[in-house]
C-alpha cells in the first residue's frame, strides 16, 4: 500500500467527527508544540484542558515511565495500592465519601446518572434537571443530560428523564421540579457552554433548596476540577458540598482517567455488580494521577493560578477596552472565555496560522485554558497573538 501523508491517512482510515485543522504535531514540552517541520506553537488549550502541567512534565513522564516498568493493569477484583491511596487523596482534599475510577468524563456522569437512578427508584423518581448550555459528554446519558439541542437532535429520541433549566436562576429552577425530580446536575463553570461562571448566591441557594427536598445535588467537575479555577475543586469557591461530584481531564494530566465521588451516606447505593469499568482506575493511571496531586502541592500550583488567573484576567480586560468584536471576558483561575460580537472561529484560525492555540466554542467565545503551569512570559507571547488575530478581524468585520 502507497504510504500516504498524514492529513491524506486521516481522511482515508479515520471516522470524520472531528473539525481538524493545523499541522501535524510530533513532540511537546510545557506550553509549547512543535509540529512535524520543526515549527513551535504556543499552547494555551493543552489537550482540551486535560494537560494541567503541559506537556510532558518531568515529573508525570518519570511517574508513568516507572509504572510501565512495575504494572500497568489489573481487573477491579484485585487488590492494589495506587488505586486506594488516589481514592484516598481525593476524599481527603473534599469530604468524606467513596470513589469510583472510569476512564473519560463522559463515563463518570453516566455512573453518577446510576447513582440517581437508584437514589430515586424507591420513590419512582429519576428525572434530573441540567442548565441550559451545559456539556456532560457525548455517550447517550451524557448527550442526553447535555442542555444543548445541537448535540442531541441528531440522535432522537433522547433518553427519557432529563430537564433543562436556565443557567443561574432558582425560580427557572424550581419551575421544573416536579414529583418525578430526583436532583440537578450542575456545571458551576460552563466550559463548553461558554465559560460561564455561576453566582455564589444562586449556586448556595440551589444547593439548600435540594437539601429541602431530598434533591441530590450533582455538580460536574470535569472541566473545573483539579486546580482550574484556583482552587482543587470549584464547588470550594462557593462553601457549598455535593453529594456527587465527577472529576476527569485534569486528574490524569494527559493519561485517560476519571472518577466519581460519593458522599459517604449514598455510597451504599452501589452494590457489587451494579456498576463496572475494564480499565477504571488500573494502576497506571491511578498512580500517575497521585503524581498529579503531589506535584500540584509541591509546585505551590494553586497559588500560581490565582496569581496568573487574575494577570490573565487584566490582560483581556485591557484588550476589550481596544477591541470593539470583544463583547465580555469571563474568568476563573485559569479558565477563560472571551465572548465576541463576531464568530470565534475565525480568530481562532488566525491565532493557529501565528502558532498561537486556543480554542472556539459557543459560535463566539474564545476558550483560553493554559497549562497551570504557565508563565507571564508565555502569557504575554499568546495575547500579543491574540491581539494580531483581533485587529486583523476587526479591520475586516
Amino acid at each position: 500500500m502507497k504510504k500516504q501523508n498524514v492529513h491524506e491517512a486521516f481522511a482515508t482510515f479515520v471516522l470524520n467527527t472531528y473539525r481538524r485543522v493545523g499541522p501535524v504535531f510530533v513532540k511537546g514540552k510545557g506550553s509549547y508544540l512543535w509540529d512535524n517541520k520543526g515549527n513551535r506553537y504556543l499552547d494555551l488549550f493543552p489537550g482540551w484542558g486535560v494537560s494541567i502541567l503541559g506537556h510532558c512534565h518531568p515529573g508525570i513522564v518519570r511517574r508513568a515511565t516507572q509504572q510501565l516498568k512495575t504494572l500497568i493493569h489489573l481487573p477491579n477484583n484485585l487488590y492494589f495500592t495506587a488505586q486506594a491511596d488516589l481514592a484516598r487523596v481525593i476524599v481527603e482534599n473534599s469530604f468524606p465519601a467513596k470513589v469510583f475510577f472510569a476512564n473519560s468524563g463522559a463515563e463518570a456522569i453516566e455512573g453518577a446518572i446510576k447513582i440517581s437512578r437508584l437514589f430515586g427508584s424507591p420513590t419512582g423518581r429519576f428525572e434530573i434537571i441540567t442548565m441550559k448550555n451545559s456539556f456532560h459528554g457525548r455517550t447517550f446519558g451524557a448527550m442526553s443530560a447535555t442542555a444543548q439541542a445541537k448535540y442531541k437532535k441528531p440522535f432522537e429520541p433522547i433518553l427519557p428523564g432529563f430537564k433543562e433549566a436556565s443557567f443561574n436562576d432558582l425560580e427557572s429552577f424550581k419551575g421544573q421540579v416536579t414529583a418525578q425530580t430526583v436532583g440537578v446536575l450542575l456545571e458551576l463553570v460552563q466550559g463548553e457552554g461558554g465559560v460561564n461562571i455561576a453566582d455564589k448566591g444562586y449556586a448556595q441557594q440551589l444547593e439548600r433548596y435540594c437539601r429541602e427536598h431530598n434533591l441530590l445535588f450533582m455538580v460536574d467537575e470535569v472541566q473545573s476540577g483539579m486546580a482550574r479555577t484556583g482552587k482543587l475543586f470549584a464547588f470550594q469557591h462557593y462553601g457549598i458540598t455535593p453529594d456527587i461530584f465527577v472529576l476527569s481531564k485534569g486528574l490524569g494530566a494527559g493519561v485517560p482517567i476519571s472518577a466519581i465521588v460519593v458522599k459517604d451516606t449514598l455510597a451504599g447505593l452501589m452494590q457489587p455488580g451494579l456498576h463496572a469499568s475494564t480499565f477504571g482506575g488500573n494502576p497506571f493511571v491511578t498512580r500517575v494521577g497521585l503524581e498529579v496531586f503531589s506535584i500540584i502541592k509541591k509546585e505551590k500550583i494553586l497559588p500560581h493560578v490565582v496569581a496568573m488567573g487574575k494577570y490573565l484576567k487584566d490582560k483581556l480586560c485591557a484588550l476589550q477596552k481596544k477591541y470593539s468584536c470583544i463583547k465580555e471576558v469571563r474568568c476563573i483561575g485559569l479558565m477563560a472565555g472571551v465572548e465576541l460580537n463576531i464568530p470565534s472561529f475565525p480568530i481562532f484560525t488566525r491565532a493557529l496560522e501565528k502558532k498561537l492555540i486556543i480554542n472556539s466554542t459557543h459560535d463566539t467565545v474564545l476558550r483560553i485554558m493554559p497549562a497551570l503551569t504557565v508563565t507571564k512570559k508565555e502569557l504575554d507571547e499568546g495575547l500579543k497573538i491574540l491581539e494580531q488575530a483581533l485587529k486583523e478581524s476587526n479591520a475586516k468585520s
